[in-house]
């Protein structure tokens, strides 16, 4: 049985016509395929990222561990990076940060159960390390395209004027914590990125969908996003 988003319930208000994808129910598309497409490229599509694998590792030396984990250097404490995960075998392309003495690895679609438990592997060789796949217990939503950022600058509760490519930070509005990044699975394609709890996906995506006309927000479903990580 597939999963269902935590952003379902505003996916339908909107019109969304859904389909399967990597083991979830998500939105193909919201009616107009080219409109969705066009507002990827040239200015700010909000998309679905729950399928995305969201993985947490915590613990002393983390960023030796990381190191161990990844091909494609050091990463920086709040930023994050594209690299490839290498542990038990696996040659996956994914994306990783550090953030305040915690690394986050975010792979595509599907293959966030199988990264886990080789980082669990290589976990198992140390001391106090965790490790704790945080996809199904988070939402994530992504307002991608060139004027991104500015669009909801003004209308998010978290003050982003200094928020630059490749950030990553943890913010808190009414007790409920928010993680935020600069950028997008699209690459070199701009973006933000809001990670919540799975609780809260409703009220986060319910905010967005009101300002979606007064800031030319256009929902986009995973037909436009696959196509636009594609042609990357």
């Amino acid at each position: 049985m597939s999963k269902t988003s935590p952003f379902d319930a505003v996916h339908r208000q909107l019109g969304a016509r859904f389909g399967e994808f990597d083991g979830w129910t998500l939105p193909a598309d919201f009616g107009d395929v080219q409109a969705e497409a066009a507002a990827l490229k040239s200015h700010c599509a909000v998309v679905d990222l729950s399928s995305f694998g969201r993985l947490s590792v915590k613990g002393s030396h983390i960023a030796a561990f990381v190191g161990e984990l990844l091909e494609g250097g050091k990463v920086h404490d709040g930023r994050w990076k594209w690299a490839t995960l290498a542990a038990g075998g696996m040659h996956l392309p994914c994306r990783v940060a550090r953030l305040n003495g915690e690394a986050f690895i975010f792979t595509p679609p599907g293959a966030d159960q199988a990264a886990a438990e080789a980082i669990q592997k290589q976990a198992d060789k140390h001391t106090g390390i965790a490790v704790t796949n945080q996809t199904d217990s988070t939402a994530m939503l992504g307002l991608y395209g060139p004027a991104a950022v500015a669009s909801v600058r003004d209308v998010l509760p978290f003050d982003i004027s200094d928020f630059d490519e490749g950030d990553i930070r943890k913010m808190s509005f009414f007790m409920i914590n928010f993680t935020l990044l600069r950028g997008s699975w699209v690459q070199h394609g701009d973006g933000l990125e809001i990670i919540c709890p799975a609780t809260a996906g409703p009220l986060a995506a319910g905010a967005i969908a009101k300002v979606r006309h007064k800031k030319n927000l256009t929902p986009a479903g995973m037909t436009s996003l696959q196509t636009a990580m594609t042609q990357c």
